[in-house]
């Protein structure tokens, strides 16, 4: 005894490709929910990466100041000490000038007006 043959027809025809691409549809979706899922994970691990970076570069910055804090206020006391001793320099400069200039009045004086007898 043979098997009836099913007969195609057109519309048998066209549930089976329905039917194929109603599977590919949902493996698409499915592919795509899977993609959708993984990039967010990612981004949250992008994001905890970039946050742990951006903390770390925080605490750089705030050592980094402390240390320009320090240096400043070390330059700043070694021009103060510059300062001072350059005011005695110049101090002590104005007089010698001062002394000087007040011989060679006193020697031109002199010479001016001859021996005093």
């Amino acid at each position: 005894m043979e098997a009836p043959k099913r007969t195609w027809t057109d519309e048998r025809l066209d549930d089976k490709v329905d039917d194929g691409f109603a599977k590919a549809d949902k493996k698409m979706d499915d592919g795509f929910a899977k993609i959708d899922a993984d990039i967010r994970e990612l981004r949250g691990e992008m994001k905890a990466g970039f946050d742990k970076v951006d903390a770390s570069f925080r605490e750089v910055r705030g050592e980094m100041k402390g240390g320009f804090d320090k240096f400043d206020a070390k330059m700043d006391a070694g021009f103060a000490k510059f300062d001072a001793k350059f005011d005695k320099m110049t101090s002590w400069l104005l007089g010698a000038a001062a002394v000087i200039i007040a011989a060679w009045i006193g020697l031109i004086g002199a010479l001016l007006h001859g021996p005093a007898l």
